[in-house]
This record gives structure tokens, C-alpha cells and sequence, in this order.
């Protein structure tokens, strides 16, 4: 006898298609949350209660008032900062130092964290932020 039933074929692959809409789905969620990510900097603060001298070889990194530089009392364009730091950060290779961020209270954030980025992204390890005690600024 002559059956009509079609055959079942049996099929050894794997339908990955819901797998995919599963990854395109995360990915998107991924995409979504990081533009949503707060983004900060790791800045070791010294307490101003426990300010203390610094010994050995500082240089000093000034922030005016007006958003000015001065690199160890020399006035440096902000264009020009990038060059001066990274000589800075050359010459801790050869003869470790510190390098101390003075700011005034007034200066512009977005100069202080010029500074920093640029610190940090030109491979300098440690930028200390210079304070003074409160007794000092009372005075």
C-alpha cells in the first residue's frame, strides 16, 4: 500500500535564531546602560587635616585663579601643557620626584581636571593635590 503521509525528516542542526535574538537584545541593552555610566577619576586627596611638607624633588603645577598654568613659577598655555607635563614625567623615570597640583579655591574645574587627565593620561603615577591646614587659611 501507498502511504501519503510526507516523511518527517529529522534535522541534527540547531535553530539558532532565537539565540541570536537573545545576543542582539543584550548587546543592546549594553550599549544603552554604558551611556549612562558615571565616569570619575581616581585622585588620592591628602587630608587636609593631616597636610604635611613634602621632601625630595617637587615640582609644582599652579592653577590661577583664571584658569592660567605655571609649571615651577613659569606660565605655561594651556596648549603647551601637555608638552611640559610629559617632559615632567620623563624626568620621574631618571630621578623620582613628585608632582604637587596647586589650585586656587576659585580656579575653573574643568582646568583642574585638565590637569589631571593629562597627568594621568601621559603615564604619571601619582598627582598630589596640594592643601594646607585650616589654621593656615584662617590666617
Amino acid at each position: 500500500m501507498i502511504s501519503l503521509r510526507p516523511r518527517s525528516e529529522h534535522r541534527d542542526e540547531l535553530d539558532l535564531t532565537p539565540f541570536m535574538d537573545v545576543i542582539f537584545i543584550l548587546l543592546i541593552f549594553f550599549i544603552i546602560a554604558s551611556a549612562f555610566a558615571v565616569r570619575g577619576l581616581d585622585i588620592d586627596l591628602p587630608s587636609a587635616q593631616s597636610s604635611q611638607a613634602l621632601s625630595g624633588r617637587v615640582v609644582e603645577v599652579r592653577l590661577e585663579k583664571n584658569g592660567s598654568y605655571l609649571c615651577d613659577g613659569v606660565p605655561v598655555e594651556r596648549d603647551f601643557l601637555r608638552y611640559k607635563l610629559q617632559d615632567i614625567v620623563r624626568g620621574f623615570k631618571k630621578e623620582p620626584g613628585q608632582l604637587v597640583l596647586k589650585a586656587d579655591p576659585a580656579a575653573p574645574v574643568d582646568a583642574l581636571i585638565f590637569v589631571v587627565d593629562e597627568v594621568r593620561m601621559l603615564g604619571g603615577e601619582k598627582l598630589m593635590v596640594a592643601t594646607s591646614r585650616p589654621e593656615e587659611r584662617r590666617k
